[in-house]
């Protein structure tokens, strides 16, 4: 996923405390405090609530990809679906660096490496509900990377990972092709809460892909693929209400939902309601305003918004300057003349005004000028330049 460039993101203080209280793990009482200061929400929760009731009100100035947790990409959407699909790791719901850490969600623990890295072996908890009632098993765990990795013509907007990775999978045709019915033989099910990954290779960081939404349980029986957005089957704390493609989204209370078998979501809020194509200088009113609690893709405000923002020393104070969601970059085609004479493409590097093209993005405020792809906030980031200029 594209990571990094700075964005002036609005943070409201009272946004921050509905959220809080709707997708955050208890955070050990580090709430932050209950003053706004600019960029208090990249390191803490910022005015933290466990009060019950109210709505939470999304809204993102286009559509997502999709709300189905086997066919989505985007990161924001990955965090988005965690609300009604548990996948069987993920990250921590914290705030900072805190929120790196990758924990438990469906599975009990971390996965059980063997075979040298090559076989990968998950628990599921016990007692985990659908909001329909019946129980969540690993045959819905396998059945949903199955859909997801290998039914590239019918789901084809998420990574396929595990495709690349299970053994077999470059000639398994997927669940819906499937007519022996077994599925994939690489994933195998040994009994109802135990799931095993078997690998064409070792892979050791397996556990950073199974947080991955594709994991999320998926009851056969209920899946109506490219349709399935349109009622999801939730095994989270959050229900679909009422979904109108291209319009709005309704998430309530999952009523099967249970504490003793989720430690990482709340149920504060009575309704989660995402309103789609909202034209995004009205979005960044409405975050000022309080009656937007969060911009559901988080890119940032507009120019306009912005300049209020930094020109007001109060308003300011509700915002955070944080990395964002994207690298913005010139590729030059490597095999078109003069291009492809790497010292053409150096001359390119030298000679462009870095300062220009950063201000035509809206300054050093929007985002910092890049001589690596590696984004700041990645774990491994290094400063270099190889092509330094003025």
């Amino acid at each position: 996923m594209r990571r990094s460039a700075i964005a002036v993101a609005a943070a409201i203080s009272s946004a921050s405390l509905v959220l809080a209280g709707c997708s955050k793990a208890d955070d050990n009482g580090d709430d932050g405090g209950s003053k706004a200061t600019a960029d208090a929400a990249t390191k803490s929760v910022v005015n933290a609530s466990t009060e019950k009731g109210g709505t939470v009100t999304y809204a993102m100035s286009d559509v997502p990809d999709s709300f189905d947790p086997g066919n989505t990409y985007y990161a924001y959407m990955y965090n988005f679906s965690r609300l009604y699909a548990r996948p069987l790791l993920t990250f921590k719901p914290a705030p900072g660096e805190k929120g790196n850490e990758i924990v438990p969600d469906l599975a009990q623990s971390k996965g059980q490496s063997s075979d040298g890295g090559k076989t990968w072996t998950y628990k599921l908890r016990q007692g985990v509900k659908y909001e329909d009632g019946t129980e969540v098993t690993s045959a819905d765990v396998k059945y949903a990377v199955e859909r997801s990795n290998f039914a590239r013509d019918v789901l084809s907007l998420g990574p396929n990972y595990f495709a690349q990775f299970l053994d077999g999978g470059d000639k398994y045709k997927g669940p819906y092709k499937d007519k022996s019915d077994k599925g994939l033989a690489s994933i195998e099910t040994p009994d109802k809460y135990t799931i095993t990954f078997k690998l064409k290779q070792p892979f050791t960081d397996f556990d950073y892909l199974v947080t991955a939404p594709q994991t999320a349980p998926v009851p056969k029986a209920k899946d109506t693929g490219v349709d399935y957005t349109k009622k999801i089957v939730s095994s989270g704390s959050y229900k679909f209400q009422s979904y109108q493609e291209g319009k709005s989204v309704t998430l309530v209370r999952n009523p099967e939902w249970s504490a003793k078998t989720d430690p990482l979501r709340k149920q504060y809020p009575d309704k989660i309601v995402v309103n789609l194509k909202v034209n995004q200088a009205t979005i960044d009113k409405d975050l000022m305003a309080g009656t937007t609690t969060v911009d559901l893709a988080g890119r940032g405000v507009d120019t306009q918004t912005q300049a209020q923002l930094l020109n007001n020393k109060d308003q300011k104070a509700n915002t955070d300057n944080t990395y964002g969601g994207r690298l913005v970059y010139a590729a030059l085609n490597t095999t078109v003349k003069p291009f492809d004479n790497v010292e053409c493409r150096k001359a390119v590097q030298y000679a462009i005004d870095k300062v220009a093209v950063q201000t035509a993005q809206g300054g050093p405020v929007r985002g910092d000028i890049a001589s690596t792809v590696l984004p700041p906030d990645v774990i491994g980031y290094q400063k270099f330049d190889a092509y330094p200029t003025k």
